[in-house]
């Protein structure tokens, strides 16, 4: 899956970084553990502006915080500061790092959770962050979001140089997303990315695969297959269908989504991350009832 997101997307470009610093972290909200992070940063630098991006990525699952962060980023001004931390190896051998990409700057464990977005925005300089001048004076093993990354992210938007916060490196860890298989007079084969919290289902397979595979053939002609689902046809929203239908569309991250009217497509089709979606092509364009219950609401 190649898919560019140009960084001139944002709102205004920037070398420099600028007051914004965004939030990705798995540590949800029934503990203090963000409101922490937004503390410490408040007492470096209280003109910041935080934003909450996710708080509720799975536990340790760095790659759904890639894809978050990847589909995300672009979306802010020019100069803003990313922080991510999904740390599963807190404490241990992995670096701490700083990534400035495209427009962007990007604060986080060398674990491959930056990697995605950096690398599509488009990256310029790596410094590992070894000043401690920087860091919160009493340091834990286990709250690095707290004690290095935060207060990094806030002196970087007060202006400190990149140049100062470690020395530069040649590389950083990267992780990918699964790619989608063409498969000669099969189709694609994807994969079940991520599932939002109204159980929407977003696949690894992108338009430009799909009008590469099925070049002349009209959208109403295609099966998609994931889990218990038979879907016949392209829709262009979840409105596309009666309540209780399932649909598939390409959603605001860009990718055939799969989710039913008025319901939860990952608990009614039993599917979530790591599922195998297919698309054919055929001349029924007929549409399959799967049930109406759940609740759905993104748009």
């Amino acid at each position: 899956m190649q898919r560019k997101c140009s960084s001139s997307s944002s709102f205004y470009r920037s070398e420099r970084p600028g007051g914004v610093i965004t939030l990705l972290t798995d540590f949800g909200l029934a503990d203090a553990y963000v409101g922490v992070m937004k503390g410490v940063i408040a007492g470096i630098n209280r003109e910041a502006s935080v934003i909450d991006l996710c708080h509720e990525v799975a536990p340790q699952n760095v790659h759904q915080a890639a894809f978050l962060l990847a589909s995300s980023y672009v979306y802010f001004p020019g100069g803003a500061i990313h922080l991510a931390v999904v740390d599963p190896t807190v404490g241990g051998k992995r670096r701490a790092i700083c990534v400035a990409a495209g427009d962007f700057f990007f604060v986080g464990p060398d674990n491959g959770i930056l990697s995605i977005a950096c690398s599509r925005a488009g990256i310029k300089e790596i410094r590992s962050l070894d000043n401690e001048a920087y860091f919160l004076k009493d340091r834990s093993k286990t709250f690095h979001g707290r004690d290095i990354f935060a207060p990094v992210a806030a002196h970087l938007s007060r202006g400190v140089p990149l140049a100062e916060l470690g020395r530069k490196l040649r590389s950083m860890k990267h992780v990918t997303l699964p790619e989608p298989a063409i498969e000669p007079r099969r189709g694609i084969r994807g994969r079940i990315v991520y599932r939002d919290r109204f159980g929407n289902l977003i696949s690894n397979i992108d338009r430009g695969s799909v009008a590469a595979a099925f070049a002349g053939i009209d959208e109403g002609r295609l099966v998609i297959r994931v889990g218990e689902a038979c879907i016949k046809g392209l829709g262009e929203s979840y409105s596309a269908v009666a309540p209780g239908l399932a649909v598939a569309f390409f959603g605001s991250y860009n990718f055939l989504e799969v989710g039913i009217r008025d319901g939860n497509a990952a608990e009614i089709l039993k599917a979530g991350e790591g599922a195998e979606v297919r698309v054919e092509a055929t001349g029924d364009s007929r549409e399959e009832r799967i049930g109406k219950r759940g609740s759905h609401g993104r748009s």
